[in-house]
């Protein structure tokens, strides 16, 4: 699997809207082909410190959808900055991976 991770700062005062906007982009992605989840975390001892976890079933699958559809799903209103970087998911016990492959 996949996986592309975006670390962000946030906006202090659109910290709700972002949220907000997180929690919609799951049913953006959901019928995209080779979505598997979409993850958001908020910092415990960082406010303003955000982190979206987008895993897929291949990087070709990212790569189609972040090209195409995903402009539209636009968080930068409400952040500070933006940091992505992608991953490939070597372990989950969660989407039963060990050393890299697929259950």
């Amino acid at each position: 699997m996949f996986t592309r991770m975006m670390t962000c700062t946030l906006k202090l005062d659109k910290k709700e809207e972002f949220l907000e906007a997180a929690r919609q982009l799951r049913s953006a992605y959901k019928d995209q082909t080779g979505f598997v989840d979409l993850l958001t975390f908020i910092s415990d001892d960082r406010p303003g410190h955000a982190l979206v976890v987008a895993v897929w079933r291949t990087k070709s699958d990212s790569q189609e959808f972040y090209k195409t559809a995903a402009p539209l799903l636009d968080l930068k209103p409400f952040l500070e900055e933006q940091q992505i970087e992608h991953y490939y998911l070597e372990t989950s016990s969660v989407f039963k991976i060990a050393s890299g492959k697929a259950a």
